[in-house]
């Protein structure tokens, strides 16, 4: 089973509601809140997340509050693919039976600690216990004084930028990053950001998926890759190109957009606290093409975090 197959299985198989202007398929769904003869009030965003022992961190290396932290930024990182507010978040444990209140009580604050940089509460939960590895699940509401940005509006003449820095987030970010949700809003009410998401599966892995919803290709230049010093490190140790790893690694939790070209001078000298790269452009044909430096094509790279194949799991 591949994640992208079932997921389009699960859109196949949802019917359209009235009142879910986005459903399945991207960083959070949208419901419109109505009142009883039938008026919208409100939008609601919606986003529910996992993250397991053994896959997204390691107990045997890594602490109680940091699994806590990074299960609450993987849900915040969804809210800033989508320019939101995050209003409030909800937490469910499944604890394994060996361990107790002490290792409880830092899982919450390691969650809290994420929360309150955005001052989001933590407004409830579940709590149960099993014999198997520590399982938490988040979920975040969210909120937008504008349409929320979405990943199925990339155009053709699109440039496609990301924040940041790509690659060896597993040497230690995976576990401590900043979901960008001030850098996102702050894009969206500067500039027509057409489609934005945020990288957590690998560009290799999202920015497919951005272009397969959106109906649309795109060519981007390697040279062009901002690559962290992490992802420099691994090819060090195991060979495989700087760019191979900021492709590929996954986890960055970073930001890749498309606005138009018009839009791409003004990017440039935009003030803004986190790099923003232009790697590349939106095409009208389907397909990602990779170019290198001298504008030789080179294969599309098949990496990236796959949740649903097989028995793979993370290198945590």
């Amino acid at each position: 089973m591949r994640e992208n197959d079932f997921l389009g299985w699960l859109r196949a198989n949802t019917a359209p509601h009235p009142t879910v202007p986005l459903g399945l398929g991207d960083d959070m769904a949208a419901v419109e809140l109505r009142t009883a003869i039938g008026k919208s009030t409100a939008l609601a965003l919606l986003k529910i997340d996992q993250c397991l022992d053994g896959v997204h961190f390691d107990l045997t290396r890594h602490t109680p509050a940091q699994a806590g932290r990074k299960a609450v930024n993987r849900c915040l990182s969804d809210c800033a693919a989508m320019a939101c507010q995050p209003a409030a978040i909800l937490i469910a444990v499944a604890l394994p039976g060996t361990v107790g209140e002490i290792f409880a009580r830092q899982l919450f604050q390691g969650g809290r600690a994420a929360a309150d940089v955005f001052g989001c509460p933590i407004v409830g939960g579940d709590t149960a216990v099993w014999d198997q590895r520590l399982a938490i699940t988040v979920a975040a509401l969210g909120q937008a004084d504008r349409p929320p940005l979405r990943r199925d509006q990339a155009r053709p003449g699109d440039i496609l930028c990301v924040s940041g820095q790509l690659g060896g987030s597993i040497l230690g970010r995976h576990l401590d990053f900043p979901p960008r949700i001030r850098l996102a809003q702050q894009l969206a009410a500067a500039f027509d950001i057409h489609a934005m998401m945020d990288i957590s599966d690998g560009l290799a892995m999202d920015l497919p998926r951005m272009m397969q919803a959106s109906g649309v290709g795109a060519v981007v230049h390697c040279p062009a890759l901002p690559i962290h010093p992490d992802a420099r490190t691994l090819t060090a140790r195991d060979g495989r190109p700087d760019w191979w790893h900021a492709l590929c690694d996954g986890e960055d939790y970073e930001l890749v957009f498309a606005l138009p070209l018009s839009e791409a001078e003004r990017l440039k000298n935009w003030p803004s606290e986190v790099p923003l790269c232009v790697i590349g452009a939106v095409t009208p044909e389907p397909g990602l093409r990779l170019l290198d430096q001298d504008s030789t094509p080179l294969s599309w790279p098949q990496g990236g975090w796959d949740a649903a194949a097989g028995l793979k799991v993370r290198r945590v």
